[in-house]
């Protein structure tokens, strides 16, 4: 999703750039339409609960709701612009070959990681389109789709990564 991340190489060219481009630009939109709407949901419910004496019986929920998009589409975006929080100290005192040797090992990590986030969740995704939220009536499947959905595109910035990782390594001699 960014050169930054290592995941487009000076070959892919600019209309991956552009594409990786959008689609932060929609996370992001979306985050700021979450937040906002979260904001405001919650200062109306406060109104109507203190100066009218009726709360939104369906504030907390939907608020939850948007809360679980907001922290998975924002853990996507921190890890395509690589702002999760790491300890790299010792990484970073390591040989040039070896530390590209511990990215590798560490972007293959990662994917198992998300694999498993996958794959949890989609069986959690589908095994609740039938339960239903008590305020809302939503399904909880709509709720969960964006786990498998933003773990997929972890996973896809990971072998990114990993790739970038593996050619700096064995090959083009290319360094970041």
């Amino acid at each position: 999703l960014s050169r930054r991340a290592g995941s487009v190489s000076k070959q892919d060219g600019p209309m991956l750039d552009k594409a990786y481009s959008i689609l932060q630009k929609i996370i992001r939109f979306m985050l700021c339409v979450l937040l906002t709407s979260m904001v405001v949901i919650v200062f109306a419910n406060v109104i109507c609960r203190y100066y009218l004496n009726a709360a939104l019986a369906w504030s907390e929920e939907v608020t939850r709701f948007m809360l679980i998009w907001m922290v998975f589409l924002g853990a996507v975006l921190a890890y395509v612009n690589d702002e999760h929080l790491g300890l790299d100290i010792l990484v970073k005192s390591l040989p040039r070959r070896l530390r590209l040797s511990v990215a590798v090992l560490t972007d293959i990590l990662i994917m198992y990681a998300v694999w498993l986030l996958i794959h949890g969740a989609s069986i959690l995704t589908v095994g609740s389109w039938e339960w239903e939220a008590p305020a809302t009536s939503v399904p909880y499947g709509y709720i969960y789709t964006i786990v498998p959905a933003c773990g997929t595109i972890l996973i896809l910035q990971a072998v990114g990564k990993m790739v970038m990782h593996a050619r700096e390594l064995f090959g083009s001699g290319e360094s970041h």
